[in-house]
């Protein structure tokens, strides 16, 4: 199953015409996907990340060298004055900091760097396993919380995913926060990636008051790609419990990494306060590169 984001149904649904898509294939390593348009490559086209797909988990060096070497000569060939390739981040494959290096050392430069933070799924057989890792507030808290009246449920229907999208959009808002995916364009992502994008809502009673948006990217990796709460006067926020539920999600199917994403601002400032709750539910700490080679002088 490749990257949800080197998948050509990604790039219809962003509407890229057939002459602007561009991918080298090796056989039996893997291929390097993107878009190539005005002299300018991007792998990972209006998506968080993109990178090679590679066959293997973890190939060796030379195959992923030869891959990549090969791929930018092509890309030369091509007339692609600008390559930019933004990368996965390393939880998502032995490989990842193997890709990293190589494009390195054939001329690609760090052009953004975020920090990104995950939680590491293998040490848990179950959602009460990774309860228990948790810190004793953390936990406290967590174990009111599932006493509670709060119910996470799938999104259902047209009806539901726009629950979803008005929680999330809410709490953009509240902080100050641009906007995020348009409803129409989650509705059509749904569609073309059935069984893959998941909307859930977290409710009180039969009130809306957090949901998230996950990705399943990878068969064995889940990317939360928003979430956020709204609209509630609890006395503890529902995302200890909305967390703890995507962990239940995740191990179910299988996952051994849930990626929680960026916590740093658009320019690659750090959050501190977005860095600080993921870190107080167990996510470790990474980097999320945007590598660029441009022409040498």
């Amino acid at each position: 199953m490749p990257l949800i984001f080197c998948d050509p149904r990604f790039h219809d649904l962003n509407e890229v015409p057939p002459e602007d898509r561009w991918r080298h294939e090796l056989e039996g390593v893997g291929a390097l996907d993107g878009v190539l348009r005005d002299g300018v490559f991007e792998s990972g086209y209006h998506a968080p990340f993109g990178g090679p797909d590679l066959d293997a988990a973890d190939p060796t060096l030379p195959e992923a060298q030869t891959l990549l070497e090969t791929a930018v000569a092509a890309l030369d060939e091509a007339g692609a004055t600008t390559q930019r390739v933004k990368a996965r981040p390393a939880c998502y494959s032995p490989a990842e900091p193997v890709v990293q290096y190589l494009l390195m050392h054939l001329g690609f430069a760090v052009e953004h760097c975020d920090v990104n933070q995950h939680l590491d799924l293998a040490p848990f057989g179950t959602a009460e396993d990774y309860a228990g890792s948790l810190k004793k507030k953390r936990a406290h808290a967590l174990r009111q919380d599932l006493r509670g009246p709060l119910d996470l449920r799938e999104a259902q229907d047209d009806a539901d995913v726009a629950a979803c999208h008005e929680v999330m959009a809410a709490n953009r808002a509240a902080h100050g926060r641009p906007p995020g995916l348009p409803l129409d364009y989650l509705r059509r992502a749904r569609a073309a990636f059935p069984g893959r994008i998941h909307p859930y809502l977290l409710t009180h009673g039969d009130e809306p008051i957090a949901a998230a948006l996950v990705y399943d990217v990878l068969p064995d990796v889940d990317l939360l790609v928003a979430w956020g709460d709204h609209g509630h006067d609890l006395p503890r926020s529902p995302m200890n419990l909305l967390a703890y539920r995507l962990v239940e999600r995740a191990l179910g199917r299988g996952a051994r990494v849930l990626d929680l994403g960026p916590s740093s601002e658009k320019d690659g400032s750090p959050n501190p306060g977005l860095v600080h709750f993921k870190r107080s539910l167990g996510a470790v700490a990474g980097t999320r590169l945007v590598l660029v080679r441009s022409p040498r002088p």
